[in-house]
C-alpha cells in the first residue's frame, strides 16, 4: 500500500511538472506545423464566397482571382462587379483601384480598397501574419468549438493600434494547425472555421471555411458565409 502511495504521488509530481506550452510557443509550432519559410513563388488562387441571410437563404455570391508576389510585394484581386472589372492592387505600401481600366482615385475608394487587401492577406496568409512585432498573445486555455473540437485558444491583440477589433485563434491540440479564429468587430461576434486546408501545398493554406455569427459565449450560431480556395498552377 506504501509503495502503491508513492506511485500516486510521484505520478501527480511528475504531471504538475509538465511544461505548459506557451501562446508563442504554440504559434510557432503552428507556423512549423503549416511549412511556412520565406516566399519566393508567387501564388495565384481564385476565392468563392456566398453570403447568406438569416433564414438561409442566399444573399450574394462572389468570385474573385487573387495573385500575391513577393520581391517586391504586391498583392492584387480581381473581381466582376456590376459596374465592371474592377482590379485593387498593392505595390508595397502603394494602393490603387481600377474599373474597366479607369483609375479610381477619390479617397474612399482607395481607403476601402486597402483595406479590403490587408484583411483579405491577413486572414489568408495564416497563421504566419501571427509573425509580427507589433502582436501581443494571451494564451486562454483549451476551449471546445461548435464542432465539439477542443482547441488551444490564444487572445491575439494589439497594444499600438487604434482598432477596437478583438482576436482570438484557434489551434489544433495535436497537429497545431490553425483551425480558426474568432473576432469581434463593430460590437460582433463572428466565428471562423477551417473546414479544410490544401495538405498538398506548402505552406498547407485553407481550402475551405465558414463563417458564423456568434454570441459572446459560442452558443448562439447562425451561418453568415461560406468561402473556397483554389490555388492555381
Amino acid at each position: 500500500m506504501h509503495k502503491l502511495s508513492g506511485l500516486v504521488l510521484a505520478l501527480l509530481f511528475s504531471l504538475n511538472c509538465q511544461h505548459e506550452e506557451s501562446a508563442e510557443e504554440i504559434i510557432q509550432k503552428s507556423i512549423k506545423a503549416h511549412g511556412f519559410s520565406p516566399q519566393k513563388t508567387p501564388i495565384s488562387f481564385t476565392k468563392s464566397s456566398q453570403l447568406y441571410f438569416r433564414n438561409g437563404s442566399l444573399e450574394k455570391s462572389t468570385h474573385q482571382k487573387h495573385q500575391i508576389a513577393w520581391s517586391p510585394f504586391s498583392y492584387q484581386i480581381t473581381e466582376k462587379t456590376a459596374q465592371g472589372t474592377m482590379v485593387i492592387t498593392q505595390r508595397n505600401d502603394q494602393y490603387s483601384v481600377e474599373i474597366n481600366g479607369q483609375a479610381i482615385t477619390d479617397t474612399l475608394g482607395v481607403q476601402n480598397a486597402k483595406n479590403a487587401l490587408k484583411a483579405a492577406f491577413f486572414v489568408f496568409w495564416q497563421p504566419a501574419k501571427l509573425r509580427d512585432k507589433k502582436a501581443k498573445f494571451r494564451y486562454l486555455g483549451k476551449k471546445k468549438l461548435i464542432h465539439e473540437k477542443m482547441v488551444n485558444a490564444i487572445e491575439v491583440y494589439y497594444p499600438k493600434s487604434t482598432s477596437t477589433d478583438k482576436w482570438e485563434f484557434y489551434f489544433d491540440t495535436e497537429s497545431y494547425l490553425n483551425i480558426g479564429y474568432s473576432v469581434k468587430h463593430k460590437g460582433r461576434w463572428s466565428l471562423i472555421l477551417n473546414d479544410a486546408f490544401h495538405r498538398e501545398h506548402r505552406p498547407i493554406l485553407v481550402k475551405e471555411r465558414r463563417s458564423f455569427l456568434i454570441d459572446s459565449t459560442n452558443n448562439s450560431t447562425v451561418l453568415r458565409a461560406t468561402y473556397a480556395y483554389r490555388i492555381l498552377p
